[in-house]
């Protein structure tokens, strides 16, 4: 899934089988990337079934197999190219679990838990969270919970990531806990990248759901280093998705801990220049920044130029799908937000 922090109700419309698909798959010409995700419940269902009658655990060589194909940049490309948002969210479930349970088999192999803690973050990003944030205000407990299981999931993706970088760059677990962050950061190089991000993405968003905790608050400069690293080593990194969440952070956090709307507004130009303004994401967290300063002209104006964003790039057309509903969404509450709209 490409890097980005982002319910939708209802069944999935069931298709046909294309007697095509039929053919390529007796004539054995069935490839791409497509395919691969498509396969991987039939795949693991097949090496099961061949454990239980053999009495036997899975093979490691299977389980490694699968391994690579989940945590390859494939699978994560189905899902991100889709614009039906329902289905990915439907789907994304059953992922998480498949990823656990070949984690059970391979507890320390850094690409798996890299795209288990990336698909842990992605799914309470768009699929927990934004929704409990829209819950009406006589749904207050529900919202509570809902932010709580959010957390939940964000904790869990942390320590699979932590544990991931760790296995790459021994020591970089104990001195981040430490307080050393310069002394981890230096164990690290930029082969690491994706870690660093992904890591520092689920530590801010767990901290967004629970401002309260004294103690995951605390972490907050930690997290916004690893980002800053990842800034160092690739302004441009995945499109400025992490410019993205140091808007949100450095237009949030307090003066004396280093936030300014100035430095959220760099991130932003950063952000958009990075991906050609092919993001609508950058628009809708810059947002956040403009309901902070009470500014609802800029809202209105930024929020618009979020939803006149094309879905002509595939890598980012179900983040684009989601953070343009999400815009309308903010669209039609101002009022929710501002004083004066």
């Amino acid at each position: 899934m490409t890097p980005a922090l982002i319910g939708i109700r209802g069944r999935a419309a069931v298709r046909p089988v294309d007697r095509r698909v039929t053919a390529a798959y007796a004539g054995g010409s069935m490839r791409g990337r497509a395919v691969r995700f498509l396969c991987l419940p039939c795949l693991l269902c097949l090496l099961c079934l061949q454990a239980a009658l053999t009495g036997c655990s899975l093979n490691r060589f299977a389980m490694e197999t699968v391994a690579g194909m989940v945590s390859g940049s494939g699978s994560s490309t189905v899902m991100a190219g889709d614009a039906d948002a329902q289905l990915v969210g439907e789907a994304m479930p059953f992922t998480l679990k498949l990823h656990e349970l070949l984690l059970a088999e391979l507890p320390e192999d850094p690409p798996l838990l890299l795209a288990t803690g990336r698909a842990f973050v992605v799914y309470a990003a768009l699929y927990v969270q934004r929704p409990a944030e829209r819950l009406p205000s006589r749904e207050i407990e529900r919202r509570v919970a809902e932010l709580a299981r959010a957390k939940a999931l964000y904790l869990r993706a942390r320590e699979y990531l932590l544990t991931g970088t760790g296995v790459r760059h021994p020591g970089f677990r104990e001195r981040l806990a430490e307080g050393d962050v310069a002394g981890a950061l230096a164990l690290t190089d930029a082969s690491s990248i994706d870690y660093l991000y992904w890591l520092g993405a689920a530590w801010l968003a767990a901290v967004s759901t629970d401002p309260l905790d004294i103690t995951l608050s605390a972490d907050t400069l930690r997290a916004g280093a690893l980002l800053e690293q990842v800034v160092a080593w690739d302004s441009n990194y995945s499109g400025g998705a992490v410019h993205d969440v140091l808007i949100a952070y450095y237009g949030g956090i307090y003066e004396a801990l280093g936030g300014s709307a100035e430095r959220a507004r760099r991130h932003f130009e950063l952000a958009v220049a990075a991906s050609g303004g092919a993001r609508a994401r950058p628009y809708v967290a810059m947002a956040g920044v403009a309901i902070r300063a009470q500014d609802a002209e800029e809202f209105r104006s930024l929020l618009q130029q979020a939803l006149a964003v094309p879905m002509e790039v595939e890598e980012y057309r179900l983040q684009n799908t989601l953070d343009q509903e999400h815009a309308a969404w903010l669209l039609a509450h101002m009022e929710d937000f501002f004083l004066d709209p």
